[in-house]
Parts: C-alpha cells; structure tokens; sequence
C-alpha cells in the first residue's frame, strides 16, 4: 500500500483517539487551564476526521500540511497553533518525497519538535507543556532510528518516553500559558497538552501493531 494511503489511515486512528480522550483533556485542563483543551482538540480533530477521505490522491507533503492547516483554523488558540505547527513543518520537511524510511520519519518528528518550540515563544523541557512529552518521544525515536530499530519499536519506545513525560510534568511549576499565572498552585497537576502528546504516540503506536 502507497504510504500516503496508509498516512490517511494513521490519522484517521489519531484523530479517533484525540476525540475519545476529549473528557480526560478537558478535566485536566479545567485544573489549571481554561478548561478548553480537550474541547478544542476534539474540534480539530474532527475537522480532520471528515475532510480526511478528501485527501486521498494528496501528496505526503500536502496531507501533513492540510491537516495542520485544519488544526490551526478549527482549534483556535494556542494549542490549536502550536499543534496546527507541528504538522506543517513536517509538511515542509517531507516536501517531494513519495516514500519515508525511518531516518525520514525522524527527521519529520524532529521538525515538528522544532517548530512546535518555536511557536510556543520557544518553549523548554520543564516549562510543564506539551513539550515534556514530545521532545523526549522525539529523541528516542531518533536514536531508534540511529540504530536502525524498525518502525514499531521506535513507536514503541516513543510512546514510553511520550508517557513519562507527561508524568514529569505533574511536579512542575508552570512557565507557559495561563497555568503560570497560578505559580506554585498548578504543581501536583498534569498538563493536559502533555497527555494529548502521549495519546498520538499510543495511537501511531496501536496502528502498527507495535
């Protein structure tokens, strides 16, 4: 099967998972957020979910880019940038090839990261987001890559890492976003966009059967 169909496939898993764990966002953003995170991720990811089969005959490239384009109209807000950001630059890194290896994959991962840091006025491990959860999935699964693993251990070993990121976070003190204006009262919280990380790698994960 051409990899842009089993991409179509791999999001349509996603965009099911982010939807089911709408409740469990909403109620850790609701603790310290404004409460909007799972809402709003299940909004976009449902905007994706029905223009999806839409996408069919769409480049790699042009599927990763819409889907972003998507996310940042649908959701709105931060997140919805942020996230809206990740998948457009992996759009842009993935321009013109047909066919990903896992080194590609990476590379994607890694542009994502980058971008995703970026847009969110270059946000750091330990500033309790979603990058606690993504960075060290990314890493991982870059050093997978590195030693040649196959696709469904760098998932494997990415979804780990995503998880206890977003358990790190817990114990922090927020730095971004309107949980920082709490200070010491939003340590003891998990931050929702951490777990929403962890649930696109479980779902990347539970697709390939890793």
């Amino acid at each position: 099967m051409e990899q842009r169909r089993i991409l179509i496939q791999l999001l349509d898993t996603i965009s099911r998972k982010m939807i089911e764990v709408e409740p469990e966002l909403t109620e850790l953003d609701s603790k310290i957020g404004d409460g909007d995170c799972g809402i709003g991720i299940k909004t976009g990811f449902s905007e994706v979910l029905e223009k999806i089969p839409q996408w069919q005959e769409d480049s790699i490239s042009d599927i990763l880019k819409k889907t972003g384009m998507t996310l940042v109209s649908s959701i709105g807000g931060t997140s919805g940038a942020i996230l809206g950001t990740g998948f457009m630059r992996m759009a842009m890194q993935a321009k013109d090839k047909i066919y990903l290896t896992m080194k590609d994959c990476a590379d994607l991962l890694c542009a994502a990261l980058k971008g995703m840091s970026e847009r969110g006025e270059n946000t750091q491990i330990g500033d309790k987001t979603m990058i606690d959860a993504l960075a060290p999935a990314v890493e991982v699964f870059r050093r997978a890559a590195k030693t040649q693993l196959n696709l469904k251990q760098g998932l494997r070993e990415a979804a780990v890492a995503a998880k206890k990121g977003s358990d790190s976070t817990i114990d922090m003190i927020a730095k971004k976003g309107r949980a920082s204006y709490l200070g010491e009262r939003s340590r003891g919280n998990r931050d929702a966009g951490s777990m929403a990380i962890y649930y696109m790698f479980e779902a990347a994960r539970d697709f390939f059967g890793a």
